[in-house]
């Protein structure tokens, strides 16, 4: 009978080693080569009527050292699942394990061996002491003037380019109902003032969303900066070396970690607030995150959707694993980044544009500089 044994290796990795005798694979073993006997093709014999002792001679040892690793790989799952081993990634492998040594011949006991790296419990860092800046952008007249001259050479007619005047591509459309119509189609503008009012709106909406950003953006960094999480680090590199497709060096690895263990500690903190502050995602939200991203990329506007093939080009999205696995990180993330807002001490400062914008791209290039010698992979969480 199979048994299972474990061992602490290391900071938050274990060793198991699962043992299989006999018993444990002979009958699936001859039951797979019966089956195998069946719809064989070997010439000169018909469909079935292989003898036994062929079968085995000829493709015993491949299906036997399949079936006791699928044996091992069964009772590995079935420890894991009933210890309810929360682990990274997948169990390696060890070096020591070698499948040479099944011999379909001289069935025994045999002992394979696995490495896991273990999550760590933690806590997230209190966002009720963490103070943080939020930064509301002064909307001036100017700006208004600004955008209202855009809108007017956006819209305005082009002259004639044989008229000699090679700065006159665009001549500015004039301040009038047209204008309002062009720039803001059903939106029922009728005078200037009105104009102004609507496009010194839509300047306030883009610098609230940009404002929102760096906010989420800095208590993100409070999150990932105040949240301490020990990592299993030697399994961890370990399976970035060879728990992958492609083998890495061990200069790669290095090079590699900073920015992966971020990102851990990144999906570690957002599943964590998920489950604790119960941030459920339901069906018709993802059904509604996928109409509108349907709906993006046809260009099409909501109230299209009572057409027929929309429903079954939703559900289509809906089957796709990939599709909603991310459409529900998504969504959660931006559930999380809500919740966090309402947590943090909110330190509002009036700035001007021009001073937000120079204080964003200083922090872009000192965090690009940070990581310059690191493959830092992009934050999950970007709007």
């Amino acid at each position: 009978m199979a048994t299972v044994t474990r061992e602490n290796i290391g900071v938050l990795n274990d060793k198991i080693t699962v043992k299989v005798g006999k018993e444990d694979y002979l009958s699936s073993f001859e039951k797979a080569l019966r089956n195998y006997g069946k719809t064989a093709n070997i010439p000169g014999f018909r469909k079935g009527m292989v003898p036994a002792g062929m079968i085995k001679k000829m493709h015993g040892q491949a299906v036997f050292t399949d079936e006791v690793l699928r044996a091992v790989e069964k009772e590995l799952t079935k420890y894991m699942t009933d210890e309810k081993l929360d682990i990274f990634a997948q169990p390696l492998p060890l070096e020591e394990n070698d499948a040479r040594s099944l011999d379909v011949n001289n069935p025994s006991e045999y002992s394979f061996g696995f490495e896991v790296g273990l999550k760590p419990d933690f806590t997230i860092a209190d966002l009720s002491k963490e103070k943080v800046k939020y930064y509301k952008v002064t909307v001036t007249d100017q700006m208004v003037n600004d955008h209202l001259e855009r809108l007017r050479k956006g819209y305005g007619k082009k002259k004639d380019p044989d008229a000699g005047n090679e700065d006159a591509n665009i001549e500015p459309a004039e301040i009038n109902e047209d204008l309002f119509k062009a720039a803001y189609p059903g939106k029922d503008i009728k005078n200037e003032e009105e104009f102004r009012e609507q496009i010194k709106k839509d300047i306030e909406e883009y610098w609230t969303s940009q404002s929102k950003n760096q906010f989420q953006h800095e208590i993100y960094h409070r999150l990932l900066d105040h949240s301490n999480i020990t990592f299993p680090e030697a399994f961890l590199k370990r399976w970035l070396e060879t728990g992958t497709d492609k083998r890495k060096t061990t200069e790669e690895v290095e090079k590699e970690y900073p920015g992966f263990v971020n990102q851990l500690k990144w999906t570690l903190i957002n599943e964590k607030i998920g489950k604790e502050q119960n941030l459920e995602v339901t069906a018709d939200e993802l059904k509604d995150f996928a109409k509108k991203q349907l709906f993006g990329y046809m260009g099409m506007q909501m109230m299209d959707d009572e057409q027929p093939w929309v429903e079954d080009y939703l559900n289509r999205m809906l089957q796709d694993r990939k599709f909603v696995d991310d459409s529900f990180y998504r969504i959660r993330t931006e559930k999380i980044f809500n919740w966090a807002e309402q947590q943090v001490q909110r330190d509002e400062e009036e700035i001007k544009s021009e001073d937000f914008e120079k204080m964003v791209h200083d922090h872009q290039h000192v965090h690009e500089h940070e990581h310059e010698h690191e493959h830092q992979h992009d934050h999950e969480h970007e709007h």
